[in-house]
């Protein structure tokens, strides 16, 4: 059903579902589901296949880039080496609840758009496989003023900031921030009968 975001008529969406002119939740798309499920795949693979590529080419040898260095370096920690001596199995459960959460609410609907919220949910499964192999995660991109890192914790950063900014418009664009809750505050209850 497409709820009607004003009395203008436009629509937040075809996933929304409306109960007395409240939106009650949101129902996946499937498209949406494959979209971020693919995201995640083509995530995990370009990992995979980076981090490889560091683990054969990278020990000893750091390559300068610049404005930083591909250097290779283990992380025993959870992102971006906070945590770092925590025991494995404590990183990998709390990995392990935070990536079914997202998956959870993808499938759910919660998260759009699909591909960010792919790049987030790849980007921890690929964390998650390298940790489980030896208890830590290879990190290879190192910037100088910013601890050494991967392509999975990029693709989650950045799924994460694009899902934020996407949430943000959507809200502004909707009028469902702070300004439309505010604006129907003072409204009387609709009887629907207008």
């Amino acid at each position: 059903m497409t709820i009607p975001a004003s009395a203008d008529g436009s629509s937040v969406g075809r996933e929304a579902e409306r109960r007395d002119g409240v939106v009650v939740r949101f129902r996946p798309s499937w498209r949406s589901v494959a979209v971020a499920g693919a995201a995640a795949v083509v995530a995990v693979l370009v990992d995979i296949v980076t981090k490889w590529l560091a683990d054969t080419r990278l020990p000893g040898a750091p390559v300068d880039l610049g404005i930083g260095r591909l250097q290779l370096s283990y992380n025993t920690g959870v992102a971006f080496s906070l945590g770092d001596g925590l025991p494995t199995w404590a990183v990998l459960g709390l990995a392990g609840v935070i990536t079914s959460g997202v998956l959870v609410a993808i499938v759910a609907g919660w998260l759009r758009p699909p591909v960010p919220a792919g790049l987030v949910l790849g980007g921890a499964v690929a964390n998650i496989v390298d940790r489980a192999g030896d208890g830590a995660v290879t990190d290879f991109l190192w910037l100088g003023w910013f601890p050494t890192f991967n392509l999975a914790d990029t693709a989650i950063t950045l799924g994460v900031l694009a899902l934020l900014w996407a949430s943000w418009r959507t809200e502004s664009s909707t009028g469902t921030g702070t300004e439309q809750k505010s604006a129907d505050q003072g409204r009387p209850p609709s009887d629907g009968t207008s």
